[in-house]
C-alpha cells in the first residue's frame, strides 16, 4: 500500500482517501485505477441485468420451496423429514453439518490468504469470505427447525432466569448453537471488515456521479431532481456512505482497519480449527461404532477444507465467465485453487485409508460391520459418490491442462461439493441406522420434504450471492489496487482495462477490449501467485 511521511507518521492512501492535501483535491477524488474503476462500476452500474434478474427468479423459486417446506415441518414436526428411530439425526444434521463445513474451508482460506500476505488475495479473499459468510447463513437455517419445538431456541442459549436453568452442556444442540453463533460473528466481522474501505470506495464513486449529475443539471438551468436517476444515485450514495461508517482513510483508520484484520484472521482459524475438532470430538463422546478412529479430528478438518476450496473454486469460476475477469482472476488463480484441492484430495485419501486400515486390524467387530455397510450397505452409493465424485475427480489435477480450465475446475469442484454431502450423509446416517442391536436397526430412506429443506437452504445462500454481487465489488477493490501498484512499481505497462472481456455489444462503452493477465499474472516465481 503507497505510503508517504507527514508530520504524524507515515500516511497510507487507499480507497476514499480525502484526508490529505487542500479541499479542492479532495473534492475532485483519489486517482481511479482501470481495475478500481471497473470493479466499482459493476456495483454502481449492474452490468449483468437480464442474467442477473433471471438467476435472481430461480434463487426466490426455491426460497418458495423453503418456504413450503419449513410450514410443513413446522405444522407437523421433524417426522415430515423422514427421521424415525434410531435415526434421530438425519438430513437436517447432514445439511448442518455440510455447510458449517464449508463456510469452515472458506474462511480458512481467506484467513491463510490474509496472514500470508499473499498476492493472489486480490482475486479470491473477497469471493472466499462471501462464500464463509453465507454458507454459514445457509447452515443457520437448520439448527432451530430441527428442536421439534423451535419456539424454545433460546433454552440453548446460557440466559439468567428465575429458576437457574442452564443449558444441557452435554448436548449438541447447545454446542451447534455455539458454533453458528460464534462463527457467524468472527465471519461476519472478517467479511465486513475487509469490505470497509471498499464501501468508502463506492460512497465516494457514488458522490462523484451525483456531483456530475448536479453540474449537468445546473448546466441546463434546472434543478438536480430533474434528472430521473437523482433519488436513486442519492440513495445509493447515502447508504454505501453509511454503510463506509465515516472512513477516511488517515493514517490511523489503516493502522487500527490493518490490527483488526489480522487479529480477526487469526481469530477465524481457531474458529475454524475449534469447530471441526470440537464436531468430530462430539462425534466420539457418543457409543455409536464408527465415530471414534483417532485421525477423526484431522480427517474432518480436512473435509472442511475440501469442501470449502470446492466451493470458492466453483463460486470463482462462474463468477470469472459472467462478468469477464479473466484478467483478474487469472489461470494462475485457478491453478492455485486446483493445486489446493488436489493436496487436500490427497490428505483425505492418507486420512480414510488408514482409518479403514485401523478399523479393519482393530478388534471391534462393530466398527467392521460399520464400514462394510458404508461400502456395500442400503446407503453404499454415498461411499462411492464420496470415492469417485470427489477422491478420485480431484486426481485429474495432475494434468497441467486441467489445472488451468475453468471449465475443468468449475466441474470438478462441484463433484467435489456432492462428494463432501454424500459423505456427511455416510458418516451419520450410515451409522445410526444400524449399531449394535440388530433387532433395533431400521433403513432410513430420504423424502421429498428433507430435500426440499436442503434445497431451499440452498436458496438461501445463492439468493444473498446474487444480492452481493449487485450491489458490492466482486472483489476486493483495495487488495487489486495493491497488486496494481506492485505491477507499476516493477516497471511493466500499466494496462488500460483489467476486464479481458465484456458482453455488452461491440462499440458501446462497454465492448470488448482485450488485455492481458494484469495482478497476479506478473510473470515471476511462486510468490505472485
Amino acid at each position: 500500500m503507497p505510503s508517504d511521511m507527514t508530520a504524524d507518521g507515515p500516511r497510507f492512501h487507499g480507497p476514499g482517501d480525502h484526508s490529505s492535501g487542500d479541499r479542492g483535491a479532495a473534492d475532485a477524488g483519489p486517482a481511479h485505477g482501470p481495475a478500481e474503476r471497473d470493479l466499482a462500476g459493476m456495483a454502481l452500474d449492474h452490468p449483468l441485468r437480464l442474467r442477473w434478474w433471471l438467476a435472481m427468479a430461480g434463487a426466490m423459486g426455491l426460497m418458495g420451496v423453503l418456504a413450503i417446506s419449513l410450514f410443513f415441518v413446522l405444522w407437523y414436526g421433524v417426522g415430515m423429514w423422514g427421521n424415525n428411530i434410531p435415526v434421530t439425526w438425519a438430513l437436517d444434521i447432514v445439511g448442518y453439518d455440510f455447510w458449517i463445513g464449508t463456510a469452515c474451508g472458506s474462511l480458512a482460506v481467506s484467513a491463510v490468504l490474509l496472514l500470508a500476505g499473499m498476492p493472489a488475495r486480490s482475486a479470491l479473499g473477497r469471493l472466499a469470505d462471501t462464500v464463509a459468510l453465507l454458507a454459514a447463513a445457509a447452515a443457520g437455517t437448520y439448527p432451530i427447525i430441527h428442536l421439534g419445538r423451535p419456539w424454545y431456541f433460546y433454552w440453548n442459549l446460557p440466559y439468567p432466569n428465575t429458576f437457574l436453568l442452564w443449558p444441557q452442556f452435554r448436548s449438541p444442540l447447545y454446542w451447534d448453537a455455539i458454533d453458528i453463533l460464534s462463527f457467524l460473528g468472527v465471519g461476519g466481522g472478517v467479511w465486513f471488515l475487509n469490505l470497509l474501505p471498499d464501501l468508502a470506495t463506492l460512497r465516494d464513486r457514488a458522490s462523484d456521479r451525483l456531483r456530475v449529475m448536479a453540474a449537468r443539471a445546473a448546466a441546463r438551468s434546472q434543478p438536480p431532481s430533474s434528472d430521473p436517476d437523482w433519488k436513486i444515485a442519492l440513495l445509493r450514495a447515502q447508504l454505501y456512505g453509511i454503510a463506509s461508517l465515516g472512513w477516511r482513510g488517515s493514517a490511523v483508520h489503516w493502522r487500527r482497519w490493518t490490527e483488526a484484520s489480522r487479529i480477526l484472521a487469526v481469530l477465524a482459524f481457531l474458529v475454524v480449527l475449534s469447530l471441526q475438532t470440537g464436531a468430530a470430538v462430539m462425534f466420539a463422546g457418543t457409543v455409536e461404532p464408527g465415530w471414534h478412529d483417532t485421525l477423526e479430528p484431522a480427517s474432518f478438518v480436512v473435509v472442511a477444507l475440501l469442501s470449502g476450496v470446492a466451493a470458492l473454486a466453483l463460486v470463482a469460476t462462474v463468477v470469472r465467465a459472467a462478468f469477464g475477469l479473466e484478467a483478474l482472476i487469472t489461470a494462475r488463480h485457478l491453478e492455485l485453487l486446483a493445486m489446493l484441492l488436489l493436496g487436500l484430495g490427497i490428505a483425505h485419501i492418507y486420512c480414510s485409508v488408514f482409518e479403514a486400515l485401523g478399523t479393519l486390524t482393530g478388534g471391534d467387530s462393530y466398527d467392521r460391520g460399520v464400514l462394510m455397510r458404508r461400502i456395500g450397505g442400503s446407503h453404499a452409493w454415498a461411499f462411492w459418490s464420496l470415492v469417485l465424485l470427489g477422491l478420485a475427480a480431484v486426481q485429474a489435477f495432475w494434468l497441467p491442462v486441467l489445472r488451468r480450465s475453468a471449465l475443468a475446475i468449475g466441474a470438478i469442484g462441484f463433484l467435489v461439493i456432492v462428494a463432501m454431502w454424500s459423505e456427511h450423509f455416510m458418516i451419520i446416517v450410515g451409522t445410526l441406522q444400524h449399531d449394535f442391536l440388530p433387532s433395533a436397526a431400521q433403513e432410513y430412506t430420504m423424502n421429498i420434504w428433507g430435500l426440499a429443506t436442503f434445497a431451499g437452504s440452498l436458496s438461501l445462500l445463492l439468493t444473498l450471492l446474487l444480492l452481493s454481487l449487485r450491489y458490492l465489488p466482486v472483489l476486493s477493490i483495495l487488495d487489486v489496487r495493491r497488486v496494481e501498484t506492485t505491477w507499476q512499481a516493477a516497471g511493466l505497462p500499466a494496462r488500460p482495462d483489467p476486464v479481458s472481456r465484456r458482453r455488452d455489444g461491440p462499440g458501446s462503452p462497454g465492448g470488448p477490449r482485450t488485455a492481458g493477465p494484469l495482478p497476479g499474472a506478473i510473470p515471476a516465481g511462486p510468490s505472485h501467485v
